[in-house]
């Protein structure tokens, strides 16, 4: 019997992002919601290109997703702000022309496992779909200060949308 990804029984305390997948917004074909929980959760999931995802092998204890409600002005907004941090020697794709003009063009989805065990999905919506991706806010390359210290890139990624991240069925290496 498998554990519903929905259910806090499931679930480790403990923080963090494990492990981040990346690919452009218009890379989906069709996705799927189910409502019928308390959280929305992804029941269908068709890429046009699978290989067009980039795994993150990300630093330890370094990654972190923000998700904060804001309904100050009598509607709820919620702001997903997702920062990966990974070993600038694995991770220099996000440093070229080509992924920060898809990114600036398409936007970007995310597939994201926490240390706690769930999966989410980010910049994808049941109520916009791909209208509302990641944008790159920044990212900053720290060579470290010292010469034990590991170089590494920090990818912060960031979206708007009337819902929390839904879930998604777990993944090992894809989405």
């Amino acid at each position: 019997m498998t554990a519903d990804p929905r259910s806090p029984v499931c679930l480790k305390p403990a923080g963090g992002v494990a492990e981040a997948a990346l690919t452009s917004a218009a890379n989906l074909l069709e996705v799927q919601f189910d409502d019928s929980g308390s959280i929305p959760h992804c029941s269908l999931l068709r890429l046009a290109d699978p290989a067009a995802v980039m795994h993150c092998r990300l630093i330890e204890d370094e990654s972190s997703l923000v998700e904060t409600l804001d309904a100050r002005n009598g509607f709820p907004v919620v702001t997903h702000s997702l920062s990966l941090t990974a070993d600038r020697n694995l991770a220099e794709a996000w440093l070229s022309p080509q992924f920060a003009r898809e990114a600036a063009a398409h936007g970007l989805t995310a597939f994201v496992r926490l240390n706690d065990g769930r999966q989410l999905l980010l910049g994808v919506s049941r109520r916009f779909g791909i209208e509302q991706p990641l944008r790159i806010l920044s990212i900053t390359v720290d060579s470290g200060r010292k010469p034990a210290d590991q170089p590494a890139i920090r990818l912060l990624l960031e979206s708007a949308d009337t819902a929390f991240a839904a879930t998604l069925q777990p993944f090992t290496n894809e989405p």
